[in-house]
């Protein structure tokens, strides 16, 4: 699926309104990310992949406390580079401790409680990254 849109909840100050979200292939084969919301209006960004695009929206949003809910934004959620490369960036893997998980769409919409920033995301993940590694020296 090269293109798509969603209806999902964003947030700001446990404040939940609707918006919807869409992602496309864009001419120049980067991703577009666009969300838009009565809340802020409308954000939207291109990238290499989507995933990469969303997490420049969500840059864009943070600052003024709002948070978007899609799985893609949860702290446990980070697409490989193969899923980057071959898929876009449209899945990523839900991780723990012990191992990388199954495979989420990363717009499917989610409680946007339930998720975090792109910054403590990528720091989650890496530490997650790190224990998964230990745990697989320690085999």
């Amino acid at each position: 699926m090269t293109e798509g849109s969603r209806t999902i909840q964003v947030s700001r100050d446990a404040i939940a309104r609707d918006a919807v979200i869409a992602w496309k292939r864009a001419p120049n084969y980067d991703w577009a990310v666009s969300i838009v919301s009565a809340g802020f209006g409308t954000a939207e960004a291109q990238a290499s992949d989507a995933f990469e695009a969303l997490c420049i929206v969500r840059e864009e949003l943070e600052p003024f406390g709002w948070r978007i809910g899609v799985a893609g934004a949860q702290a446990d959620v980070w697409p490989s580079g193969m899923a980057r490369d071959q898929g876009g960036g449209l899945r990523a893997y839900r991780m723990t401790a012990e191992q990388v998980g199954d495979l989420v769409d990363t717009f499917e919409p989610v409680d946007p409680e339930t998720v975090t920033t792109v910054a403590l995301q990528r720091a989650e993940t890496d530490r997650l990254y790190e224990a998964i590694q230990r745990s697989m020296r320690e085999r």
